[in-house]
């Protein structure tokens, strides 16, 4: 890792930002980025760039492995001043896409920051990476896998490019859609795991920990083939494919057979509305006798 000049904080993930920065005496600047921006009312919340004066603060990043500050903290590299670095930054806080009204982009959070940066390949645009040189992101094992040692990702300046690029500081192309798509639905699957770990924890724990990403990937896939178009939908999906099996939408035996065969409203539920109202019936009498039924044939077949 080359020679840190700067850290950007991520002020959601760093919870009282200011009082915990202003605290310390070993940062010599502090640039809260939201401030001369729309967001101004909200910089501890923001992005906030800080130049240290010494490597303490890096040193704790660094040795602190997978915790708090390595999911709300980067490591840049640049010759640039604060003032001009911040600048530069900025121009990340909103992004475009074709057909697409403005949004923000929480570049500060590592985890988005990691995603997005690998969207562009081997080496940052230099139309991108402006006077950052080098920017390192910590890179953790998800919660639904084997925990490992947290390792640190650094993302390098590319060299000029003789040929004009189509690729801007704030106008997204597919492939940095896709870093974001990517990052949120890690974030979801992070979700998932700690709602199943924590209210279904048997049958969450029956899932072997090696498999647990590949099969929320699968069944996230399956729920948006069918038409799930929201998150609500998509964790029904998967919670009841975590206790009535995957093939619960399509077994001549699965859930989704049995309500529209007992359901009195089966056959006039809109698409949209399937998933809440199995969702809804699962819990009752006759859909729980259904599946205790089925269990105990299945536990007799492997018996």
């Amino acid at each position: 890792m080359q020679r840190v000049t700067h850290i950007l904080i991520d002020g959601v993930r760093y919870p009282n930002a200011f009082e915990r920065l202003y605290a310390r005496d070993d940062l010599a600047d502090i640039e809260p980025l939201y401030l001369t921006t729309r967001w101004r009312a909200l910089p501890a919340q923001g992005p906030i760039l800080v130049r240290p004066q010494d490597a303490t603060l890096i040193s704790q990043l660094l040795c602190a492995g997978d915790g708090p500050l390595a999911r709300a903290m980067t490591l840049l590299v640049s010759d640039a001043s604060t003032e001009a670095l911040g600048d530069h930054l900025r121009h990340f806080i909103q992004f475009t896409a074709d057909g697409q009204s403005p949004r923000l982009l929480r570049f500060a959070d590592p985890l988005v920051a990691r995603h997005w940066l690998t969207s562009y390949g081997d080496f940052l645009p230099t139309g991108v990476a402006g006077p950052i040189s080098a920017w390192s992101v910590a890179h953790w094992s998800p919660n639904w896998a084997a925990p490992e040692a947290v390792r640190w990702v650094t993302f390098e300046r590319g060299a000029p490019s003789p040929k004009p690029s189509d690729i801007t500081i704030s106008h997204f192309l597919p492939a940095q859609l896709e870093g974001l798509r990517a990052a949120a639905r890690w974030q979801f699957k992070e979700r998932l795991t700690t709602h199943f770990s924590h209210y279904a924890p048997d049958a969450w724990q029956a899932l072997a920990t090696g498999i647990r990403g590949d099969w929320l990937d699968a069944r996230l896939d399956e729920a948006t083939t069918w038409g799930a178009v929201n998150e609500r939908q998509l964790a029904i999906w998967i919670d009841l494919s975590l206790h009535w099996g995957a093939d619960f939408m399509h077994h001549p035996d699965g859930l989704f057979q049995h309500w529209r065969q007992t359901a009195p409203d089966a056959s006039t539920t809109p698409q949209q509305q399937i998933l809440g109202a199995l969702d809804v019936w699962r819990d009752t009498p006759t859909a729980q006798a259904i599946y205790n039924d089925i269990n105990s044939t299945r536990d007799a077949c492997h018996g």
